[in-house]
């Protein structure tokens, strides 16, 4: 009775009054966001307007910007530094996004597949606990393990494969080689829980009909389980470019980009002329070209996401 005064005393409201309940509803809600869209402009639109601007500009950080046209690009595509650090980059894109997905779609594989629920748990567990990890101990871990006497070449040593040994990071042959080889096995823990979320949303009565029809292990990842989840495969593709088109800690902290300029990447590079340089109006169009890469990959991720639905 009393729910059936109530839906009889809602529907006596009438279209107006409802109607400004709503749009009192919604300014209240725009109220709690509006400290968040406020901190958003101050510390992340500004900040990337002021280096759109300050790219076309010959400034040192403390005088005043004197305006330059497009000299600091021009300048860019003459620059023999920042032209290696595109190579570097398109290396470093090449062989590390392969190793930062593939690794972990057979790990998700291999866990989606566990007979148990408990056990596909605990195994899940030990992998994503390694988040919890910051990623400067991870890089400085690493730069333990390469050193001259360390783990990799200890290791080479015991197995009788001393001609294997050598300067990892200290030879510019292999230094960035040994950068992109970081993190082995290679298995990324949010790449591993994306990816175990798009073959838990596979349906249960099409695994069920694919193994009474007897198809095998290599048919099913294959035919079924990868065409499946090729929306979480674009979705880490686009994450992981973007993510390595902004890599400044691994040779930061490692190489400082050397030795020479054997490690340099475009991210480094615009850290590099700002900070130790005092360039900064030169390191903002690096920061640009930066952006407009990356704001490509944003449009062609958001077109993709809508012609998905």
């Amino acid at each position: 009775m009393l729910a059936g005064k109530t839906v009889k005393l809602q529907s006596n409201v009438s279209p107006v009054t409802r109607k400004a309940r709503t749009k009192k509803h919604s300014w209240i809600a725009y109220l709690f966001l509006l400290p968040t869209f406020v901190s958003i402009v101050i510390f992340s639109y500004y900040p990337a307007i002021r280096a759109l601007m300050g790219a076309f500009t010959d400034w040192d950080g403390f005088n005043s910007p004197q305006f330059i046209g497009f000299q600091n690009f021009s300048r860019l595509f003459h620059d023999p530094v920042f032209l290696a650090s595109l190579w570097h980059i398109l290396i470093w894109t090449v062989i590390g996004i392969p190793l930062s997905i593939l690794p972990s779609f057979a790990v998700a594989e291999l866990i989606f597949h566990l007979r148990g629920q408990r056990s596909q748990y605990v195994y899940r567990t030990v992998f994503i606990l390694a988040m919890v990890i910051p990623g400067v101990v991870v890089i400085l871990l690493w730069e333990f393990i390469y050193q001259p006497s360390g783990i990799l070449n200890q290791l080479f040593q015991d197995l009788g494969l001393s001609s294997w040994k050598r300067e990892w990071l200290a030879n510019p042959h292999y230094a960035l080689g040994s950068l992109i080889g970081l993190g082995f096995p290679w298995v990324n823990p949010f790449n591993l829980l994306i990816l175990y979320a798009g073959l838990q949303s596979i349906p249960v009565e099409l695994m069920d009909a694919a193994s009474v029809d007897g198809v095998g292990l290599w048919n099913r990842i294959f035919k079924i389980d990868i065409p499946l989840v090729t929306s979480q495969f674009k979705l880490l593709l686009i994450l992981a470019i973007v993510g390595v088109s902004q890599n400044l800690l691994t040779p930061m902290l490692l190489t400082g980009g050397g030795p020479g300029t054997s490690t340099v990447t475009p991210v480094f590079y615009m850290y590099q002329t700002s900070i130790d340089y005092g360039q900064y109006g030169y390191g903002m169009s690096v920061a640009f070209l930066i952006f407009l890469f990356v704001g490509i990959l944003a449009v062609v991720n958001m077109k993709y996401v809508q012609s998905s639905d």
